[in-house]
């Protein structure tokens, strides 16, 4: 089954997040409300400075460092809201990511980064449902819902895995967003992408979103899932997974298995914290075996809980008054962006 750790919030060193050139006491480039995304070489006005490094950072190669966000908004206490934004990430070639980081302010609960094929950006920010990119077709490339955390692809082997975006990539940004304190909060979402030249020996990844919308949570009682099952797509492995739940989820289990009726004892995520899912990192990654057509004998077995304590029937929704039951993975070879809901499966 291979070993796990758990990648808990870390704190950032040595990130350049500058609006004109790399430095580390440079000004926050959220100072006013919208986007901010690109690139460009050091000191060059309108980029976002770049980075080298080597292998002592985890990247085998020099490296490009991009950035795109958005913010900071204003939230109210007590307020919920969902916003995307659309902005070019000006990559001059094609390049494959080797490393995500992000950064949440409070009041943040995730942000999703998509390739988009839209061709016009969109800087300011718009009301959009939460998970709408997922759920009609659009293809997310990474999903943070901790205040800090970062993504390093493996190696497997000597052989480094990457995901490939194309030449000024235009990027699709969503933020929802939570405010339970008493005071407003201008809320903000970085995120920083790693990335090497395109080279014949480094192997693609992609991401895999796996759930059930099969949710009725009775008002003032308890409900789970059972265990669900998905197979996974064949000849694949697996290097890290998270989960997620809204605020009524009490537990998520994630496992390896060949059957649902056949858990093994010891699951490879198992989370009590709705708002701040931790992303499992696994050494040595999973191995689906290649099985007779698109899908493998082995797969991912899941199942949720949940307690509602509000005098309303609670299903599968958008909002955070309503719960979700997701589990997404990165895996390599790409066979493309998959989602599967209750079985059915839709690869991109």
């Amino acid at each position: 089954m291979g070993s796990r750790w758990v990648l808990e919030p870390v704190l950032l060193s040595g990130v350049c997040a500058v609006v004109l050139g790399c430095s580390s006491t440079a000004p926050d480039p959220f100072g006013s409300q919208g986007a901010t995304s690109g690139a460009g070489t050091t000191g060059v006005g309108g980029g976002f400075g770049t980075t080298s490094g080597g292998g002592g950072d985890g990247l085998s190669s020099n490296f490009t460092t991009y950035e795109s966000g958005m913010g900071p908004i204003s939230v109210a206490s007590g307020q919920e809201k969902t916003q995307c934004i659309y902005a070019r990430l000006e990559n001059p070639e094609p390049v494959f990511v080797r490393r995500f980081t992000a950064t949440l302010s409070n009041a943040s609960h995730h942000m999703i980064v998509y390739r988009s094929d839209e061709t016009q950006e969109q800087p300011t920010p718009e009301s959009c449902l939460s998970f709408s990119g997922l759920l009609t077709g659009e293809h997310a490339i990474f999903i943070a819902q901790q205040k800090q955390a970062s993504l390093l692809f493996p190696t497997d082997g000597d052989v480094p895995i990457g995901l490939k975006i194309d030449a000024n990539q235009m990027l699709r940004i969503e933020m929802h967003y939570v405010n339970a304190s008493p005071a407003a909060i201008d809320a903000t979402g970085k995120v920083f992408i790693d990335t090497v030249p395109v080279d014949s020996t480094i192997t693609e990844s992609d991401l895999a979103f796996w759930g059930t919308q099969d949710i009725n949570i009775p008002p003032n009682g308890s409900d789970d899932t059972g265990v669900k099952f998905q197979q996974a797509l064949s000849a694949t492995k697996t290097f890290a997974l998270t989960t997620h739940q809204h605020h009524l989820g009490t537990r998520m289990r994630v496992w390896q298995t060949d059957s649902p009726d056949a858990l093994p004892p010891a699951p490879l995520a198992d989370t009590s914290n709705w708002s701040d899912p931790p992303l499992v990192l696994l050494d040595p990654p999973l191995t689906f075996p290649q099985g007779n057509g698109v899908f493998s004998s082995s797969g991912l077995a899941y199942e949720c809980e949940w307690q509602n304590n509000t005098p309303q029937t609670v299903g599968f929704g958008e909002s955070v008054n309503d719960e979700m039951c997701f589990l997404w993975h990165y895996y390599y070879p790409s066979q493309g962006f998959q989602i599967c809901l209750d079985g059915l499966c839709n690869t991109k």
